[in-house]
C-alpha cells in the first residue's frame, strides 16, 4: 500500500468519527439502546435525530415508545399522531394508541384503531389479538369515584405486612373493585383499574396461547418492577424498584399474598 494511500484511509477514519450522524443511524443506535433498557441514552438519540429530519415517522414513532418508557402517556399520544399525521394507516401508531385507550378504560376509543390497523394490515397477529381480547369486554367503563364499592371485611395494613420496600400495593377484586390500597389516596382506584387492566390482558393473551388463567406474573418497566399474584376472584400487585432481585420480590409478593387472603377468610 502507498503512502498517500495509506494517509487516504487514515484521514477517511478520522473524518468518520467527525463527521454528524445521520437521522437513520442515529435513530438506529437509539432503538438497540431501547430494547437493552438504555431509556434515557435513546431519548437523547431520538431526539437529536428529530432535530435533524422533523418529519421522519421512524424518529416520532421511537419518541412514542420511549415516553411510554417512562410512563408520560399525553407525549406519547402526540408522538403517535405525528406518526399517522405523516402515515394515517401507520400499523404501529395505531396499535400504540389503541394501547393506550385501553389503559385509559376507553373500548370504545381503543376499537377503531385496532379496526383501521387491521383494515389495511389484516394479518398484524398483534393487532388482532388484541381485538379479540377486548371484542366482549364493556364498552362503558366506570369512572373516578364511580366504581363498585367493596363491601367485604375491612383490612387492615398492620396485619397485612407488606415489605418496607414496596410501593403501590393494591388488591382488588377480578371486577376491578378496589378491596385495599396502601396509602389508600386518591389515585387508589386508578391504579386498581390499571392493574385489572394488566390482569385481563395478560390472562386474555395466556388463555389465547392455551397456557390457562393468569396466576403469577412479573411486569418490568424502566422506573420499576411489579408483581402480580391472582386467583379467580381476586388480584394482588406489589412494585419494587426497577433493580429488586427478582427472587426476593417473588418471595415478598407471596408472602403478602398469604395474609391477604388469610384477612379475607379465603382459602388459598
Amino acid at each position: 500500500m502507498s503512502f498517500l494511500r495509506l494517509l487516504s484511509r487514515i484521514w477517511d477514519a478520522i473524518t468518520s468519527l467527525t463527521r454528524p450522524p445521520n437521522p437513520a443511524t442515529l435513530f438506529r443506535r437509539a432503538d438497540l439502546y431501547r430494547q437493552e433498557g438504555r431509556f434515557e441514552e435513546a431519548a437523547d438519540l431520538v431526539a437529536q435525530g428529530l432535530r435533524l429530519s422533523p418529519n421522519n415517522g421512524v424518529g416520532h414513532l421511537l419518541s412514542a415508545y420511549l415516553h411510554l418508557a417512562f410512563r408520560q402517556i399525553g407525549p406519547a399520544k402526540s408522538e403517535f399522531q405525528s406518526v399517522l399525521r405523516l402515515d394515517p394507516y401507520h400499523p404501529r401508531a395505531l396499535l400504540g394508541l389503541a394501547k393506550i385507550a385501553l389503559e385509559e378504560r376507553d373500548i370504545a376509543a381503543c376499537r377503531p384503531f385496532l379496526d383501521k390497523a387491521l383494515q389495511y394490515y389484516p394479518d398484524f397477529p398483534e393487532a388482532r389479538a388484541l381485538q379479540e381480547m377486548v371484542s366482549g369486554w364493556s364498552v362503558v367503563a366506570a369512572g373516578p369515584g364511580q366504581a363498585p364499592a367493596y363491601a367485604g371485611p375491612p383490612l387492615q395494613l398492620e396485619r397485612l405486612k407488606p415489605p418496607a420496600g414496596g410501593r403501590e400495593f393494591v388488591l382488588t377484586q377480578a371486577d376491578g373493585t378496589l378491596v385495599f390500597a396502601q396509602h389508600g389516596d386518591k389515585d387508589a382506584e386508578d391504579l386498581a383499574a390499571h392493574v385489572t387492566q394488566v390482569f385481563r390482558i395478560a390472562s386474555a393473551t395466556l388463555q389465547r396461547a392455551g397456557l390457562g388463567a393468569l396466576r403469577r406474573g412479573i411486569v418490568q418497566a424502566a422506573a420499576e418492577t411489579s408483581f402480580f399474584r391472582s386467583n379467580d376472584r381476586l388480584i394482588l400487585s406489589l412494585s419494587f424498584p426497577h433493580d429488586v432481585k427478582i427472587g426476593f420480590g417473588i418471595l415478598e409478593t407471596d408472602k403478602l399474598w398469604t395474609n391477604s387472603l388469610r384477612e379475607l377468610g379465603v382459602r388459598a
